[in-house]
């Protein structure tokens, strides 16, 4: 005995729902992705319970805007412009103590400033 089955043809898979789906992740993979590249600035911090190992050459101070390099209150480009005479006299390693109103956008300028234009051997304290 035969069984004439009914012969079913498959249907057409249809690619919309696909094409969305596909749509939908490369948007969230555009949307939770960052572009902008980040650097890192390397800070040397005090060397805790380890005795002083000696006195820095030169004292700088952050406070906002303002620089003190030994005591005395110059411009960002007037710093740097004496961190080189110091240099030039013999001076090897300097502090930078940030104090009051300093941004971290500040202090990472001002740490690219100093190892860009000088050899200092520079450490930051808060």
């Amino acid at each position: 005995m035969r069984i004439n089955a009914a012969v079913r043809r498959r249907q057409r898979l249809s690619l919309t729902s696909l094409i969305d789906v596909i749509f939908l992740l490369l948007l969230f993979f555009m949307l939770s992705s960052t572009f902008t590249r980040f650097a890192e600035v390397e800070l040397a911090g005090g060397q805790g319970g380890t005795g002083t190992s000696g006195q820095p050459d030169i004292l700088i101070r952050l406070d906002g805007e303002a620089w003190t390099v030994n005591g005395e209150t110059v411009e960002p480009e007037g710093a740097i412009a004496q961190l080189q005479g110091l240099e030039a006299a013999g001076a090897e390693s300097a502090v930078l103590l940030v104090r009051g109103e300093a941004t971290s956008q500040q202090l990472v300028t001002a740490v690219e400033q100093i190892r860009r234009d000088t050899t200092l051997t520079l450490n930051v304290a808060r």
